[in-house]
């Protein structure tokens, strides 16, 4: 029996980021959110260092966004962008996949908005039904738990499509 490669899935937002570390979608290791504060790219990239000391994981998975996305914001980029380059210097090997690789994923199965993957998610990993935010109107804010979805969307595609 082959063990598959610990791989790190990282999704920044507006309160750190989300994250998964998985040797498979069937082995988790741990998920969450991380809190990051100040919201600077230093403060993600020594969280970042934190998570490969202590994990040492073989992959980084992360939102790419090269599509012409322009619901990521400029912060959010440089974060990506600072996570990419430490991977290089780490030399580990960086798997980056858009919204709309996960929308072509998730659409699979009939989940094409935000809310829908995470009912997904939820059917597939009744663990984080505790964590299953409400359906959100246009005036609310992103609900704090939707990191943990997105990085396992995230991860969920990463397997699909490899």
């Amino acid at each position: 029996m082959t063990v598959s490669p610990l791989a790190l899935t990282l999704y920044p937002n507006a309160f750190g980021m989300g994250y998964v570390i998985s040797e498979s979608p069937k082995e988790l290791i741990n998920y969450g959110i991380a809190r990051v504060r100040p919201l600077t790219t230093d403060k993600y990239v020594k969280r970042l260092l934190r998570f490969i000391k202590h994990y040492k994981p073989a992959l980084i998975i992360l939102r790419g966004y090269a599509d012409g996305d322009n619901r990521i914001s400029k912060r959010v980029i440089k974060v990506i962008d600072a996570f990419e380059k430490e991977a290089g210097k780490l030399e580990f090997p960086v798997h980056k996949y858009s919204r709309e690789n996960i929308k072509e994923v998730f659409g699979q199965f009939g989940s094409h908005s935000k809310y829908e993957i995470s009912k997904t998610i939820c059917s597939w990993y009744p663990e984080l039904k505790s964590r299953m935010p409400d359906l959100r109107k246009n005036t609310k804010a992103e609900h704090y738990q939707m990191g943990v979805f997105d990085a396992f969307a995230l991860m969920l595609t990463h397997h699909y499509l490899t």
